[in-house]
């Protein structure tokens, strides 16, 4: 299929967003502290993938962009990594970007994971 000059803007700017995205998740899993000695250390991507019962070889297609991060998973390596979800958005917080829908949708998955504990 052959992509309009509009839509492989369109193409390139949502990937950048997969890409920069890859890049937070990737320093976030670098810079785990440990809270009793205060070393840094880093959590493996097997580790990551274990939490999301899924592969390391998916969490590398994550942090380079290659494959699109469902919101659940997202969700799901913010609490593993214990950084808030925020973080990895923070570059694409300004006023009323994010749709009152997709912040529900957030707080539907939170809920869920809450009472599947």
């Amino acid at each position: 299929m052959k992509l309009s000059n509009k839509a492989k803007k369109n193409f390139d700017e949502d990937n950048q967003f997969y890409i920069d995205l890859g890049k937070k998740i990737r320093a976030a899993r670098k810079s785990k502290v440990n809270e009793f000695t205060g070393k840094e250390t880093i959590i493996t991507q097997s580790r990551v993938a274990e939490a999301l019962k899924s592969t390391f070889q998916q969490i590398g297609k994550y942090e380079k962009g290659e494959n699109r991060i469902p919101i659940i998973n997202l969700i799901k390596i913010s609490k593993f990594l214990k950084k808030p979800l925020s973080y990895f958005l923070e570059e694409y917080q300004q006023p009323n970007v994010i749709a009152n829908e997709f912040n529900e949708a957030i707080e539907m998955q939170l809920q869920k994971m809450e009472e599947g504990k």
